[in-house]
């Protein structure tokens, strides 16, 4: 069983055609383990120059790529699908080790990888043209799908390697070829991705990985005139630069950012099953998730009794170390983000709201963690109840009434998830229409995205366009019309 982390993994180089290099004189930043303050490796900060080099190799590599038969593009995803499977306990520690999240979810974030490459593999054969009728005689008329060139895949670090998955695979299949810039503190998780690409078989300059700082790297692919597409997650304040920056050279931009994700229970509700996955999409990752829920908009005759049951939830969940088992919340990913929590419950005491639990650092346990908070006395344009705080901090809103709560579910500049917990079919069928989100779950929590269905928000949480489905095309083909007279 791999299980064991191996010591040349604990560098990372860059990958570029097919080979891992480095310069003379490069420069390496650290990975930090969240949990204790170690050292896990050293990962290369690359160059301008070598962001450069990397997409030249990629564009020398996209005529062969996109040539290729499809069935063959597949054959390499559904190859590296059972390479993932042999290494997932392996990669599953490093992810744990380099941002803190519980074994268990990086486990499951390596099974949404290896579902994701066969899913694809599988949508490569589903990338239909049309044909329309003719408006002349002598002549038909059909339209295609064909790539673009070369992908920039640029992902955060709360998920390192399923968010990746979900734009490297399918750039991959629809015939691009790609260069992935993944965020520093999990740089070492994407090196072992790209090792099982390599072991895959695909050809040199398909894949390169290129990482560093997002000043250096990010700025130089949104500004590279042969990158033609850009898929980014992350923030909507970098979402923003990106795509001044790229709009230039006219690239394609898939941007899938930030959320202020809701949660309304109405008070025909099941409190027990809203408790549940309130708490769920609340803390796991320790709430950095863009889909983390973050505000709960409950009708104030149930609120009393619903908070109870939340609290007392919560109080049962066990923090610590990802990497030993029992243990639900993990640290924060590094020290900046535990300061960015504190200030917002700073803010949020400051501005009246009531610490019902939580509300510092559980500092017996070192490294970066804070417990779970709960605040309630909550007003809806309240800082705490407005701005993303990718954290373990759950605001809780009081509404008179169905209408009320929706008003200030969608009363932020977000548009991802919004849940509602009810057993009248007039309110979920109300809510599913009116929730100006993305997502919308009835009777679920915020953070439940299924293979196939696609993902993305609204407003200021992106631009329109759709990840872990077919609706990816969208972003990684263009439409070519084809007329022959005949």
């Amino acid at each position: 069983m791999a299980n064991q982390i191996k010591s040349e993994m604990l560098k990372g180089d860059l990958y570029m055609n097919g080979q891992w290099v480095s310069e003379p004189g490069q420069t390496y930043f650290e990975s930090i383990n969240p949990a204790t303050g170690e050292l896990v490796g050293i990962c290369a900060a690359a160059t301008i120059g070598q962001v450069d080099e990397a997409v030249a190799y990629a564009h020398k590599a996209y005529p062969m790529w996109r040539d290729l038969p499809v069935p063959e593009r597949a054959s390499y995803l559904l190859k590296a699908a059972q390479l993932f499977d042999i290494r997932k306990e392996e990669l599953a520690r490093v992810m744990t080790m380099e941002m803190g999240k519980v074994l268990a979810e990086s486990l499951g974030e390596v099974g949404v990888v290896i579902a994701t490459a066969q899913y694809m593999a599988g949508e490569g054969r589903r990338l239909f043209g049309e044909t329309v009728p003719a408006g002349f005689p002598g002549r038909n008329v059909r339209m295609v799908r064909e790539p673009l060139g070369v992908a920039a895949c640029i992902t955060p670090w709360n998920f390192p390697v399923s968010l990746a998955s979900y734009k490297i695979f399918s750039a991959l299949i629809a015939g691009n070829t790609v260069v992935w810039k993944p965020a520093s503190e999990v740089a070492l998780s994407a090196k072992i991705f790209v090792e099982i690409l390599a072991e895959a078989g695909l050809p040199d300059g398909v894949v390169n990985l290129i990482t560093g700082s997002g000043r250096t790297v990010g700025r130089r692919l949104a500004e590279h005139p042969d990158v033609k597409i850009i898929s980014f997650t992350g923030s909507t304040e970098v979402g923003q630069q990106l795509a001044e920056m790229s709009c230039k050279t006219l690239k394609r931009i898939s941007l899938e950012l930030g959320g202020k994700n809701a949660v309304i229970v109405l008070k025909d509700a099941d409190l027990d099953k809203a408790a549940d996955g309130i708490v769920k999409s609340a803390f796991t990752t320790t709430g950095q998730r863009c889909t983390a829920a973050s505000r709960v908009i409950v009708e104030k005759q149930v609120k009393e009794e619903l908070l109870a049951k939340i609290v007392q939830l919560t109080k049962a969940m066990k923090i610590g170390n990802g990497l030993e088992e029992g243990n639900q919340i993990g640290p924060l990913v590094n020290e900046a983000q535990l300061h960015t929590v504190e200030n917002y419950v700073k803010k949020a005491v400051d501005q009246g709201g009531n610490i019902v639990l939580g509300g510092k650092r559980a500092e017996e346990l070192g490294g970066f963690y804070y417990e779970p908070t709960i605040i309630e006395n909550v007003r809806p344009n309240d800082v705490i109840a407005q701005e993303e705080i990718f954290g373990p901090v759950l605001a809780i809103i009081e509404a008179d009434s169905y209408e009320e709560a929706m008003e200030i579910n969608n009363g932020t500049i977000y548009g991802l998830s919004t849940a509602i917990y009810t057993e009248s079919l007039h309110y979920a069928n109300r809510a599913a229409r009116e929730a100006v989100s993305g997502l919308v779950y009835i009777n679920n929590g915020t953070s439940n995205a299924e293979m196939g269905v696609a993902f993305g928000g609204m407003k200021m949480s992106g631009n329109g366009h759709r990840e872990v489905s077919h609706h990816a095309f969208d972003v990684m083909t263009e439409w070519k019309s084809i007329y022959t007279n005949y």
